[in-house]
């Protein structure tokens, strides 16, 4: 039986993905980097251990999958053990030119060192820094004959190999999809409800509920999911530089009080 590596946290995207993977006669092994400077982590794994539970019990829904323990591996795990100065070097200038999230350096790593393709859920989107990248520097091509789905593969464009050196062991399998496609797909396979159990804000407020003011958080409400957040989220995104302002000035105040 095939193993599918999957780099997943418990959101709208790697969630959609494990789903599609789990209709499958196939092995699964779900991989969770962990980033202490998030506080959405523990509602993530909560999210990620209810879908499994779900999954495993959901024999009507046509899953087929073996879901084997989702192996965790922290950040700085990573760039203790898992150094490529070559790796490293090509993300900092992706970074600087395109702004691609940092996860991105850590997913890399850590496949080099493993020696697996892993399977990351982009999907296409307004901002979409690594298509960016992607389209000046590089070529996404689907892989042929491939039995689990279109997935797509980064292949250098001419003698620019940075995208490449990064995306390498990253499989996209989402990539042509936006955030609404995955919602009609879910509907139409009745895993709806399955992915409103996936978790996606990086700060939730102290009610637990999302802050509305993080990435995951502005991607929703700006990819036809805004209905995820509850109103006063909504409200804070709308007013998202007065907040973030505000939340920098209290910051302030309250070191300069300890001072």
């Amino acid at each position: 039986m095939d193993t599918v590596t999957i780099l997943w946290s418990g959101g709208w995207d790697g969630t959609f993905r494990f789903l599609q993977l789990a209709a499958k006669e196939i092995s699964i092994q779900p991989i969770y980097v962990i980033d202490k400077n998030r506080k959405g982590t523990e509602y993530e794994k909560d999210a990620m251990a209810k879908i499994i539970n779900a999954v495993s019990a959901g024999r009507e829904n046509n899953f087929k999958a073996t879901i084997l323990p989702v192996k965790f591996y922290t950040v700085e795990w990573i760039l203790e053990n898992c150094a490529d100065e070559k790796i490293s070097a090509a993300f900092r200038i992706l970074r600087e030119k395109y702004n691609v999230g940092t996860q991105y350096e850590w997913f890399a790593l850590l496949a080099k060192k493993l020696g697996v393709q892993m399977e990351t859920c982009i999907v296409h989107q307004y901002h979409g820094k690594v298509e960016d990248a992607i389209e000046v520097e590089a070529i996404l091509t689907p892989i042929h004959d491939d039995v689990l789905g279109e997935r797509y593969q980064v292949l250098p464009k001419e003698d620019n190999d940075t995208v490449t050196l990064v995306f390498e062991n990253l499989l996209l399998p989402s990539i042509r999809l936006t955030k609404k496609d995955e919602e009609r797909i879910a509907r139409e396979n009745g895993w709806l409800d399955l992915m409103k159990l996936s978790w996606f804000c990086h700060n939730p407020d102290k009610k637990g509920s999302p802050c509305g003011l993080c990435t995951p958080c502005d991607d929703a409400m700006h990819t036809g999911l805004e209905w995820r957040l509850p109103k006063k989220a909504q409200r804070r995104n709308k007013f998202k530089y007065a907040y973030l302002l505000l939340r920098k000035a209290k910051r302030f105040l309250s070191r300069k009080a300890k001072a």
